[in-house]
């Protein structure tokens, strides 16, 4: 795997990377996924320890928690 991969389509988001400064070396990612007649993204936080076993975390945003994350963002990236 390289440093870090991004893939989308219509219902996932993946974001993944293997070993960052900030991090213990381990690979990480990030999905979002949008379940069709929801109005909820899940969001799963998955870390793989260093001895292979994966500790998945989900949470679940709804439309205000998105678009506040979009103004977070957009503050962020104008910076």
């Amino acid at each position: 795997m390289t440093k870090h991969q991004i893939r989308f389509d219509q219902d996932w988001f993946n974001s993944r990377y293997a070993g960052e400064d900030a991090d213990d070396g381990c690979p990480n990612e990030l999905s979002l996924y949008r379940q069709a007649n929801s109005d909820q993204l899940t969001l799963l936080l998955s870390n793989i320890d260093f001895v292979g076993s994966s500790h998945d975390n989900t949470y679940l945003l709804d439309k205000y928690d998105a678009q506040a994350l979009v103004r977070f963002l957009k503050q962020w990236l104008d910076e």
